[in-house]
């Protein structure tokens, strides 16, 4: 398997629509799938899911080491959140 290393989630990036998955045991990978990337957490190398097809490790995806606790996010680039333009409400 090649291995993708996760990064951290930056103060303040938290998406509206996603969630935060939590590793239990430190040696089980918490998705497992039948694609051909590993992805270990950021800080301690830890595999936090086993055989995941990018398409699936999107910015929405989330993980808690259950090693270290870092929380992990799958997205290389910073997550923005989408923001409406706000309307004058007396006009």
């Amino acid at each position: 398997m090649t291995v993708r290393t996760m990064r951290k989630v930056e103060p303040g990036e938290v998406p509206i629509d996603g969630g935060t998955a939590v590793q239990d045991h430190p040696d089980r990978p918490v998705f497992r799938g039948n694609g051909e990337y590993d992805y270990v957490c950021a800080s301690c190398g830890n595999v936090l899911a086993a055989g995941m097809d990018p398409r699936y490790m999107t910015r929405r995806v989330r993980v808690r080491c259950g090693r270290c606790r870092t929380i992990n996010i799958a997205a290389e680039v910073s997550v923005q959140a989408a923001r409406r333009p706000r309307r004058d409400e007396a006009g």
